[in-house]
């Protein structure tokens, strides 16, 4: 009795393991969640030397700005940034390159509080 026991216990746990080890590809389809911090949606652009950022569906709490990349006339690249402003705000944040520098891209950095 107790060897019929053990052999069951020990079919049932080969079966749960190979359930286990086939069920990570059916996951995988799924894709990653969001979480409602990460349901936000932010817009970049320039104009000129001026590169701006825009976000909005932040909390009040949360903080965005622009990040500005800028290239001298030799090909250096440096990156500035804009001021804060308010996640609930949807106000631009700007950044105009310094004097003989010349825009390169536009983007926006954000801080979830």
């Amino acid at each position: 009795m107790k060897n019929r026991l053990a052999s069951a216990l020990m079919t049932a746990s080969v079966i749960a393991t190979v359930g286990f080890l086939a069920a990570p590809s059916a996951f995988a389809d799924e894709g990653p969640s969001k979480t409602p911090l990460e349901e936000y949606t932010c817009t970049s652009s320039h104009s000129g030397n001026t590169g701006s950022a825009k976000c909005v569906d932040l909390s009040r709490i949360d903080s965005y700005r622009a990040k500005v990349t800028c290239t001298d006339s030799r090909g250096i690249k440096s990156v500035f940034h804009g001021p804060w402003r308010g996640g609930h705000s949807g106000e631009w944040s700007s950044f105009t390159c310094p004097v003989n520098s010349f825009f390169y891209k536009a983007g926006y950095e954000v801080e979830l509080a």
